[in-house]
């Protein structure tokens, strides 16, 4: 038997800052490894679940206890968020090598994005989105480093939702399925490593 670790991409890519460019894919400048001492610590990464509202047809990406504190808060009905899995793993609080990942939202929070910022206190200017109401959600990696690997995106213009993902596959399929290709938002850790058995 042999077992083969996937890590699930197998493509390096940069972050798209500038969202105007889409959609795009872009080589890596810098791919040389870090050693241990230029890395975030990995112990400290907490996983991001992305979960969606029907009512207002939107992916967001958080931590699972704010999701969890978001629906708890809600007067009547079913829950706000539903859960689709978790996606990556980032940092809640600054650590070094990492840049924060802010939420952008329109005016009515429809529509939701997620793009790397320069520092906390800039966050990425983005045509018909609020930098007043933006908020970093994590920290994350801006270059493909340390086991890190593209978080793509997908948007489905006619419902401005956007969705997130590393499985390549998958990104592939919501193309297939009428959805835009928004190119590669971010670099991430993933959240765990799939393992393929193989029998003789």
């Amino acid at each position: 038997m042999y077992i083969v670790t996937l890590l699930g991409i197998m493509a390096l890519a940069t972050v798209t800052t500038d969202p105007t460019i889409v959609p795009a894919i872009h080589g890596v400048e810098d791919v040389s490894p870090r050693s241990t001492d230029t890395c975030a610590d990995p112990s400290l990464a907490r996983t991001i679940f992305q979960a969606f509202s029907g009512s207002l047809i939107t992916h967001i990406l958080h931590f699972h206890y704010v999701l969890v504190a978001s629906n708890s808060q809600q007067s009547t009905g079913p829950a706000f968020w539903n859960f689709q899995g978790p996606v990556f793993k980032a940092w809640p609080t600054q650590q070094a090598f990492t840049a924060p990942l802010f939420r952008l939202t329109t005016a009515t929070n429809s529509e939701n994005i997620f793009l790397v910022g320069v520092d906390a206190q800039t966050p990425p200017v983005v045509s018909g989105f609020s930098t007043s109401s933006a908020a970093v959600v994590a920290w994350v990696y801006n270059t493909s480093v340390c086991g890190s690997v593209p978080l793509m995106s997908a948007v489905l213009a006619a419902k401005s939702d956007h969705y997130y993902t590393t499985d390549p596959d998958e990104h592939t399929g919501l193309l297939s399925a009428g959805w835009a290709d928004s190119g590669v938002v971010m670099i991430v850790m993933i959240t765990t490593s799939i393992s393929v058995y193989k029998r003789d």
